[in-house]
């Protein structure tokens, strides 16, 4: 069989969006995949900066220095294993300034902080993972979560009432300390990826998230996908998913109805595990998984 040769590049934290992605194309056995971009071995800039253990050892096929983050595609062709049929671009602040050679796909994975009007011009597909932030043009590819990671462990016991791992914004920091001080436990941290994440989480039943930019973080993917109950604040990006409040989630508006709708979920367990079975319903049925983003890139490419 012949494989669909793949370029990956972008920016290479040992834990970011990219790696969603490179995970999903590297369980296929249909693709031979090169990896290039910038590299930052273990550090992320997470809370200051901090190194992820060597269990998820960050390495690609051509790294590039940490800095270097518009390189033009003339600088690295020649250094291609083979000439690609695609090169997929998941750009969190990185990508060409030159169109690749070949059929060329690019990801916008933070439109609600960057300006990808200069990539638009810059690829053959561009696709937006934030439905708030679409353009003429742009092709929906929203977040999505991770089988091999994120998931229900009944073997884990529940220490907390709510989970949030993620970084500490002030109304985050704020809901935290307000639900506390009412008696509801909050596991609140962050530097937690994949496994360790995954077990965190599933140390409560409530999950929360609350999004500032008006995006639909990966988060709420995959605090369904672990049969959470998501308490998340309303998006109009919610609704292009599908997702349907009091259905798929307990949403709110305010801070103070983001505590009550926690309180709700901790006081009314019949309506919380009907919620919790609906939102993890709809992403596996939906096949919300980070497989089914990269497929989509490709038959939307045609390789």
């Amino acid at each position: 069989m012949d494989k669909i040769k793949i370029v990956l590049s972008g920016l290479f934290y040992p834990f970011a969006m990219l790696s969603y992605f490179r995970r999903a194309l590297e369980r296929r056995d249909d693709v031979e995949l090169f990896t290039v971009g910038a590299f930052t071995g273990q550090y992320i800039p997470w809370a200051g900066g901090m190194n992820i253990p060597m269990k998820y050892e960050n390495k690609i096929d051509l790294p590039l220095a940490s800095n270097m983050h518009t390189p033009a595609w003339g600088q690295i062709e020649s250094s291609l294993p083979w000439k690609p049929d695609l090169c997929i671009t998941v750009d969190a602040g990185w990508y060409f300034s030159t169109k690749p050679t070949c059929l060329s796909a690019h990801v916008a994975t933070d439109p609600h902080v960057l300006n990808y009007d200069r990539q638009r011009g810059l690829c053959d597909y561009f696709f937006n993972m934030q439905p708030s932030y679409m353009k003429d043009g742009d092709i929906l590819l929203p977040y999505a979560y991770d089988p091999s990671c994120h998931y229900a462990d009944s073997g884990i016991v529940k220490t907390h009432d709510c989970t949030l791992i993620g970084l500490h914004y002030a109304q985050r920091n704020e809901w935290v300390a307000r639900l506390n001080a009412l008696g509801i436990t909050v596991n609140y941290r962050i530097g937690d990826i994949y496994d360790e994440y995954r077990k965190e989480n599933n140390k409560a039943w409530i999950g929360l998230n609350w999004s500032s930019l008006q995006d639909v973080t990966a988060r709420v993917f995959e605090i369904m996908a672990m049969r959470l109950v998501p308490v998340i604040n309303r998006l109009p990006g919610l609704d292009s998913v599908g997702f349907v409040d009091g259905v798929h989630y307990l949403g709110f508006s305010s801070m103070d109805e983001a505590i009550a709708q926690v309180q709700l979920a901790k006081n009314d367990k019949e309506l919380s595990v009907g919620i919790s079975n609906n939102a993890w319903e709809f992403v596996t049925k939906n096949k919300c998984t980070w497989d089914t983003r990269v497929q989509q890139i490709l038959d939307t490419c045609g390789v």
